[in-house]
């Protein structure tokens, strides 16, 4: 009896044993989806977002790891050092993934050296605005206000390397402009001291300053996407605004791999991406996340983030070299 007590009660597991490892020949071995930064932020909800679809279309456990540290450096830079074979990959937000570094003496990672891109699935743009208050309705009286007021000409930044100090630092170059920068902890309460009058001007994604727009505190002069924005119909790009063809000012979120990663296992990397991209659910989870859909293949991701990195480092040389 004992016997076969024991037979009854080891079955179970060797059965379900055996179709676990079923299951694992049969998909191959699980995914493990970095995250550089903590549970709950905007990259997390990105990557959580496409988990489930990945797994379909892959055929193979999705494991998201929130590796946070350093700003995403900690994350990166494990990725960076993990084996080229499609078992390890990275959802990264730039800023900061490619700005960090750029801080850094002894940066823990190279952004162009050390990952292979796979894709950019999405973008938050950036809005700059002004206090309602302020008296300066457009963009072309922003420009005149800075040049008749060079003394007291200031904007709000969460700190250098942000996508709002990259945007205004861009903007101060391309039109020949004089704004000092004043640092923020905290991009809400950058944007209630310039609601408030304190500070002239900020660039904030639209998400964080849509409720300051809706309240009639904040007034939007232009926006960073390359077309004109759902929430903010009226309000010009900044490339309408300042003749620059090229002049975007978004957050990007992308998917990497480590650098040498094999062609034959990009494609399908790819290609499963791209079939993740387009289910309804991951649509979606980026909704949610106030994040444009808008999908690069690894060459088109590649040649922006090629751009994205010598723009950085030639708005950040001064600081920072």
């Amino acid at each position: 009896m004992m016997k076969k007590a024991i037979y009854s009660l080891a079955l179970p597991a060797l059965l379900a044993c055996s179709s676990t490892q079923a299951a694992e020949q049969a998909s191959g071995h699980s995914i493990t989806l970095v995250v550089p930064h903590a549970a709950g932020t905007g990259v997390d909800g990105v990557a959580r977002g496409f988990a489930p679809a990945l797994e379909k279309a892959l055929g193979t456990a999705i494991v998201v790891e929130n590796r946070a540290g350093a700003n995403g450096a900690i994350g990166s830079m494990a990725v960076a050092r993990a084996a080229p074979d499609g078992h390890t990959l990275m959802l990264n937000a730039n800023p900061p993934f490619i700005t960090y570094p750029l801080t850094q003496k002894k940066p823990l990672y190279n952004p162009l050296r050390d990952f292979t891109p796979i894709a950019r699935v999405g973008t938050v743009p950036m809005v700059l605005v002004v206090s309602a208050s302020s008296g300066i309705k457009n963009f072309a009286q922003f420009e005149e206000y800075i040049k008749n007021h060079p003394d007291i000409a200031n904007y709000a930044s969460p700190g250098s390397g942000s996508a709002g100090y990259l945007a205004m630092e861009r903007l101060k170059t391309s039109q020949g402009i004089k704004i000092v920068e004043v640092l923020y902890k905290s991009t809400p309460q950058s944007l209630i001291d310039v609601s408030a009058g304190n500070v002239l001007a900020a660039f904030a994604s639209v998400p964080a300053a849509i409720p300051l727009l809706q309240a009639g505190k904040l007034r939007p002069l232009a926006v960073g996407s390359a077309v004109r924005v759902a929430q903010l119909p009226e309000v010009p790009t900044l490339i309408e605004a300042t003749g620059q063809k090229d002049f975007l000012a978004v957050v990007w979120y992308g998917f990497f791999a480590p650098a040498k990663l094999p062609a034959p296992t990009l494609a399908k990397l790819y290609a499963a991406t791209k079939q993740a991209f387009g289910a309804p659910s991951t649509q979606q989870a980026m909704a949610n996340l106030s994040i444009v859909p808008e999908l690069q293949s690894p060459q088109a991701f590649r040649q922006t983030y090629e751009q994205d990195v010598s723009n950085a480092q030639k708005i950040m040389k001064a600081t920072y070299h």
